[in-house]
């Protein structure tokens, strides 16, 4: 679905839409898995990743491509939140916030689905447009609220209002319910908070079977949740984790990211940081957006002094931080500091319980132990490994990082200037083995597979990469047009238009001046083989059409591997620049 077309129905925490880069499979996996819904094919899933890995943002756009979609399957998001809520408060925000966001689609009403209406509100807009199961499934849940210390019949009224209403309207509904973990921690059954209900989460044994409205859950904790889902609602969720980005899709986001934040990266640095980081997408925004003071990310050097202030005071450091201190603090012993460094410095083989022990001296017999390990792996710091005596290091080089460099010097009296030397000498290596293999992928084709050519271009035209090489337009084209030139633009973006007909058009590259009438509309192409005459005709006539809509502006065609005689001879014809990898060479 087109971005410029969806419905922007509840506001995505990503902050500008066009920050959502990648997930393509991952996105088309579940909007596959939401049309097979009224189907009643489709099975409750658990959705799990570490904090800030793009699970949230991915839901997000899930409710908002469905919401557009504007079909039987109704969208419902709620987060659980942290902090400690009566299970009757709870229950009234939850519920209150499916009848706002039901009656918000029904209605294409936007603000309905991002503002938590009072009930009363709600039975008023419910009787008025004529949805009368609405309004009796309202009053049969003000009536639940009647008696306060009725909290199982007030949380079942509300949990199972989306299966209802469903099995009643005819609708499908589907339950989003980010960070799920939390419904088992921050939960009370009264109203002081000291009674937890530490197995909510098995009130959706039964739910989580609904064909009408299942379940889509998400949890930070992956550890945690996996627990939750696995002793409380066994074979009731397909488990799946959301990992790193592709290696195309890394690139993508560390231009896009780029473009977007103006944050200027050069080729060498784009990717040497997506391999450096794995193509994690966390790692990728917090490094481009890093409030580091002395930031330079065109210099490997200037890349590496932002990491490591991000490993030590940046919001890389903070978010691990988050996972560390709550965990250390839950298991609240020493030697649990020292049993994580020693698995993270070790994590290319996995260790048994009673090697642990024994290499890093603790002093606990084997169910201790076990004990120990288990709670450190709900906490996410170390994994489980292929039995159940077996345990293994994140293999993240980026938390090891962070961790050493806080923890070491208290563990074993290793002095931090130390560690931070022995760091720099491994990533020098890094550098100079990285160094070639960059080498070796800028001069292949596999760089510019899929989009990451488009961004390479804009990028050339957004931080004017063409000053720097005092180079002019004609020097970049075949077939110049005289009084077309490089100027300064004040955004550079895919554009979409419609044409005549209804017929949608994307030019992938739109440079928009600051002078009328000399915006860059820029075709790209990366395929494989040359563009040939059919293809520069369809090209030709887009040009048209736009210049009768009176869309103003220079057009060019830029063609990775070329174009052939009789196109070349079309587009001169026709008064079309055209560009190639020999004419405008970009890396």
């Amino acid at each position: 679905m087109a971005d410029d077309k969806l419905i922007y129905a509840i506001e995505e925490r990503i902050g500008q839409p066009d920050l959502f880069t990648g997930r393509k499979e991952e996105l088309s996996y579940f909007e596959r898995w939401a049309d097979e819904i009224p189907m009643k094919l489709s099975r409750s899933t658990a959705l799990l990743s570490r904090r800030k890995k793009g699970k949230t943002a991915l839901v997000e756009r899930l409710y908002n491509i469905i919401y557009t979609k504007n079909g039987s399957l109704v969208p419902f998001y709620f987060e659980v939140k942290e902090g400690s809520k009566w299970i009757v408060d709870f229950a009234l925000n939850f519920y209150a916030s499916f009848i706002s966001q039901y009656l918000g689609f029904k209605l294409r009403d936007v603000n309905l689905c991002r503002t938590i209406k009072s009930l009363d509100e709600l039975n008023e807009i419910a009787s008025k447009n004529g949805y009368k199961a609405i309004s009796d499934n309202i009053k049969l849940f003000k009536d639940a609220l009647k008696d306060k210390d009725m909290v199982d019949t007030i949380w079942n009224n509300a949990q199972s209002a989306p299966h209802r209403i469903a099995s009643v309207t005819g609708d499908y509904i589907v339950q989003i319910i980010d960070e799920f973990q939390f419904i088992n921690s921050e939960i009370f059954r009264d109203k002081e908070c000291t009674a937890v209900m530490n197995d909510l989460a098995g009130s959706y044994l039964s739910l989580a079977e609904s064909k009408v409205a299942p379940m889509l859950v998400t949890g930070s904790w992956v550890s945690w949740l996996k627990n939750i889902i696995r002793g409380q609602l066994p074979g009731r969720f397909i488990e799946t984790e959301l990992n790193n980005l592709k290696e195309e899709e890394g690139l993508e986001a560390i231009y896009n990211y780029s473009i977007i934040t103006d944050v200027p990266v050069s080729d060498d640095v784009a990717l040497y940081l997506n391999k450096l980081v794995n193509s994690d997408p966390f790692y990728i925004s917090a490094i481009i957006r890093s409030i580091y003071k002395d930031k330079d990310l065109t210099t490997i050097d200037g890349l590496m002094k932002t990491l490591n202030f991000e490993l030590r005071r940046g919001s890389i450091y903070g978010t691990w931080m988050e996972y560390i201190s709550r965990t250390l603090s839950t298991v609240n012993d020493k030697n649990a500091k020292k049993i994580v460094l020693f698995l993270s410095k070790n994590r290319e083989k996995e260790w048994t319980r009673q090697e642990i022990i024994a290499k890093c001296n603790l002093p606990y017999d084997d169910r201790e132990a076990e004990n120990k390990l288990q709670m450190l792996i709900k906490g996410d710091l170390i994994s489980e490994g292929s039995t159940s005596i077996r345990y293994r290091g994140m293999t993240d080089d980026i938390f090891y990082k962070v961790f050493r460099y806080k923890y070491e010097e208290e563990i074993d009296n290793f002095p931090l200037e130390k560690i931070l030397d022995e760091e720099r000498e491994k990533e020098l290596m890094q550098i100079e083995a990285l160094q070639k293999e960059i080498k070796s992928l800028k001069g292949r084709e596999k760089y510019y597979k899929g989009h990451i050519l488009e961004y390479v271009l804009m990028k050339y035209l957004k931080f004017e990469q063409y000053k720097k090489e005092n180079a002019t337009l004609k020097d970049k084209v075949y077939n110049p047009i005289q009084e077309a030139e490089f100027t300064r633009y004040q955004e550079v973006k895919p554009y979409k238009v419609m044409l005549e007909g209804g017929r949608e058009h994307e030019v992938d590259i739109w440079a928009k001046s600051y002078e009328e009438g000399k915006d860059l509309f820029i075709e790209v192409k990366s395929w494989e083989r040359s563009i040939s005459k059919s293809d520069t005709e369809k090209f030709v006539k887009t040009v048209r059409d736009m210049k009768t809509l009176g869309i103003k502006g220079y057009f060019i065609y830029y063609s990775l591997n070329g174009f052939e005689d009789d196109a070349k001879k079309y587009l001169n014809e026709n008064g079309i620049m055209y560009a190639d990898k020999k004419s405008w060479a970009i890396v």
